[in-house]
């Protein structure tokens, strides 16, 4: 990644291009739906020093795992969506949390709309998680204060 970013200028591209690129190039034909590039010995903790409490980068992560799976035509690996997995795995290794998933679901700009309904639709399971995870940590949060 550092050798493409040098290549680059010095103005870096986006962290959606960044991911985008590294997808393409690292992931080719055979996609990883544990995404174990993002691990953080791997490109992990450099991912996570751009997009760490920024909404806006972490969504941009999003948008590029969207366009990839998009580019390889929303597979499914292993019996389960590689768009939905690629979010749990984004999830896994903080470099997207529970907010930028729902302001990617909810954004409807035209610059982000190839393959968002086929995203959308392969990750309602994944959302139906994320909000049941979400609704047991604000019952335990509420059992712990009383």
């Amino acid at each position: 990644m550092q050798a493409w970013c040098s290549e680059q200028g010095t103005v870096l591209p986006t962290v959606e291009k960044l991911i985008f690129h590294l997808l393409c190039e690292k992931e080719q034909k055979n996609p990883d739906p544990e995404c174990a590039w993002a691990e953080a010995d791997k490109f992990g903790s450099a991912l996570v020093s751009l997009v760490e409490d920024d909404a806006d980068g972490q969504m941009q992560v999003l948008w590029a795992i969207q366009k990839y799976c998009d580019t390889q035509g929303f597979p499914k690996i292993n019996d389960e969506y590689l768009v939905q997995a690629m979010f749990r795995a984004m999830y896994k290794f903080d470099l997207a949390e529970p907010g930028a998933f729902d302001l990617w679901k909810e954004d409807e700009s035209e610059a982000n709309e190839k393959g968002k309904m086929k995203a959308v639709i392969q990750t309602m399971d994944w959302f139906t998680w994320l909000e049941e995870d979400d609704d047991d940590e604000e019952e335990e949060y509420e059992e712990e204060e009383e």
